[in-house]
């Protein structure tokens, strides 16, 4: 399973590479992956319920924050990454939090991603039965 994520992970961000150009900072619904001078990330659903997937390619050498936030700033999750840690990748745990708008944002000196996440429960679909009597 790890060989297939690390080949998913690879794939995504090849095929976007020829595509993005080190400007971008926002990610966008045709090309969730962001490339900046320093990081190349993708963030995207888990197949598991309520984890959201961080993938990031780097090149050691400035240390990184990856922060979850709520729509008033407030941290509710954060992972430092070290200088001298290349590659990575984790998932936030999101069962715990409300239906509501977030924010992933991931900073390397000067470049700063946000990507804005949307958390909604789908609603119960409550099925009926009837009794027919022929």
């Amino acid at each position: 399973m790890k060989t297939f994520a690390h080949s998913l992970l690879t794939a995504l961000l090849l095929s976007t590479a020829t595509f993005a150009s080190t400007a971008a900072t926002t990610p966008t619904a045709a090309n969730p992956t962001v490339t900046t001078s320093s990081y190349k990330v993708a963030v995207f659903p888990s197949a598991t319920p309520s984890r959201l997937n961080v993938f990031v390619e780097r090149t050691p050498g400035q240390s990184m924050v990856v922060s979850l936030k709520s729509t008033e700033g407030k941290v509710l999750g954060k992972q430092l990454i070290s200088k001298k840690q290349g590659n990575f990748r984790f998932q936030f745990d999101m069962s715990e939090l409300q239906d509501g708008t977030y924010t992933v944002e991931l900073s390397s000196g000067n470049d700063v991603t946000v990507y804005p996440v949307t958390l909604a429960s789908q609603p119960i679909q409550v099925s009926t039965r009837t009794i027919s009597i022929n």
